[in-house]
């Protein structure tokens, strides 16, 4: 395998990551009892997982292919924020621009380290 087919080989796996990271980022929150046994929605791990991703490791990936980090971070908050048609919002749904949202805010009001609700609803430290 030559050097060049490699690269795009490599460029393709991470753009796919990246891809994958955005999709995950857009899953529905899920309904789970906190601690007064009320019903709250936050966000499935998974979509917290790709937040952060998308917010503090997916500069180095974006780089890599020869992108500007910053940029494409900014960008896709800006995206998820639009309803203007475009290619972005063709593909992404309102409903999955509406969940990235949920689960970016709630990542910002939360930060990693804090307390979490698990699948059992019950409150445990990560």
């Amino acid at each position: 395998m030559d050097v060049q087919s490699q690269t795009k080989g490599c460029t393709r796996l991470l753009m796919s990551v990246i891809e994958l990271a955005v999709i995950d980022a857009c899953l529905p929150p899920v309904r789970r009892n906190n601690s007064f046994k009320k019903k709250v929605n936050v966000p499935q791990g998974k979509s917290l997982d790709a937040v952060m991703f998308l917010l503090d490791g997916a500069k180095n990936y974006v780089e890599m292919v020869g992108m500007d980090g910053d940029r494409f971070k900014d960008e896709l908050i800006k995206q998820m924020s639009s309803d203007v048609p475009g290619y972005f919002t063709n593909t992404i749904k309102a409903e999955q621009r509406r969940n990235f949202r949920f689960n970016y805010r709630w990542f910002q009001q939360n930060p990693a380290g804090g307390k979490f609700l698990t699948e059992e609803g019950e409150d445990e430290i990560s």
